[in-house]
């Protein structure tokens, strides 16, 4: 009977953290957003810079591979880069535009030659090309915006899964208390 009522009590202050969470992930999404941004760009631009490092160090040590000092130069200013600019956001952006864009244009020839076969709902698949089209664009247009607006929408997912997860965890307790 006691483990009965410690498991409704934990299903049920599960539940109502999760929800909590969620909500706050929604009311605070900007700011967890830039935060993440914050943490990966240091991490990165930290990586970047330490790589540089070592790679001057192994030129120091043998003079013969000029490529390890161009290297580490190249690094330490990327990762110095990535320090100022917020570049991680950036390359994200625009490597998923150009995913987009390809896979927008593999879907359109498909349906244009779905369309010549005169195969059902063809224009799906050409519906889907132009949107990834369309947003592979904005991506490589404004890398910065597109970045934002998907880690924007990355945490609202998460934050409405938390939610979700929570109401299930109290019904779940509340379920077993009747049991």
């Amino acid at each position: 009977m006691e483990e009965k009522k410690s498991v409704v009590a934990r299903s049920i202050i599960l539940g109502i953290a999760m929800i909590a969470l969620g909500i706050l992930g929604i009311i605070f999404r900007g700011p967890i957003v830039d935060f993440m941004s914050t943490i990966v760009k240091w991490i990165i631009g930290g990586i970047l810079i330490v790589a540089g490092i070592i790679a001057i160090v192994m030129f120091v040590k043998d003079r013969s591979q000029v490529s390890k000092l161009i290297i580490g130069i190249l690094s330490i200013a990327a990762g110095i880069l990535m320090f100022i600019f917020n570049l991680i956001v950036w390359i994200i952006a625009i490597f998923l535009g150009i995913v987009l864009l390809v896979d927008g244009g593999y879907k359109i020839r498909e349906a244009l030659a779905a369309n010549k076969a005169k195969a059902k709902n063809w224009y799906i698949s050409l519906i889907l090309g132009i949107i990834n089209v369309i947003l592979g664009a904005l991506a490589i247009i404004s890398p910065i915006r597109f970045g934002n607006t998907l880690g924007i929408a990355f945490i609202i997912v998460i934050s409405v899964v938390l939610i979700v997860s929570g109401i299930q965890n109290m019904v779940h307790g509340v379920m077993i208390s009747k049991v």
